[in-house]
């Protein structure tokens, strides 16, 4: 079949440079969830609907949101990519449909459990990964994300950041919901 001689999206990325699939050639693509590393450059309106999740997102990460400090000393939680695959894998989904406007709740479980400032800091890679897409890049291209977000902006979400103490490291995590605004509970 022409589906097992094609390239995987990620080695055509590999050796083509980012770029965009099409709807078309991503309906060659045999298990799309296994190849969503390389669908950043790709905008949600060419991912297949049974990969696009929509209503309220209620999901819960397996590692706590970082601290400041944890983001500077750490590269790795500060790319909005690490949150978008931890979204992917906690929902089964490559993106989700946009809620706006949106309540944004994160709750960070961890041994430390009244940071405040040092803790909502570390949130913003996470918060960015929620969004649709990002023009950050110095080539211009745009980045899709999970896409629950429009945007970040005051207009765009409410946002609210909670702690809860945890007695031990293995029971931090974060729990991060996604509602129309006004009916976060």
């Amino acid at each position: 079949s022409g589906k097992n001689q094609m390239h995987s999206l990620g080695e055509e990325i590999e050796y083509g440079g980012p770029q965009s699939f099409s709807s078309e050639r991503i309906r060659c693509v045999e298990n799309l969830f296994k190849q969503r590393h390389a669908l950043f450059y790709t905008p949600t309106s060419n991912i297949p609907l049974e990969f696009v999740g929509s209503g309220v997102l209620d999901v819960v990460l397996p590692i706590a949101t970082p601290t400041y400090l944890e983001v500077i000393g750490g590269r790795s939680y500060h790319t909005p990519r690490l949150w978008v695959d931890l979204l992917q894998r906690a929902t089964g989904k490559l993106r989700w449909e946009s809620t706006f406007p949106a309540d944004v709740l994160i709750t960070r479980y961890d041994i430390d459990g009244d940071l405040g400032a040092f803790a909502i800091g570390g949130t913003k890679a996470v918060v960015d990964a929620l969004k649709v897409r990002t023009s950050g890049r110095s080539d211009g291209r745009y980045l899709y994300y999970l896409g629950a977000i429009l945007d970040d902006s005051h207009r765009h979400i409410d946002f609210r950041f909670e702690e809860v103490e945890v007695a031990d490291p293995s029971q931090g995590k974060t729990r991060l919901v996604v509602r129309p605004r006004s009916s976060l509970a």
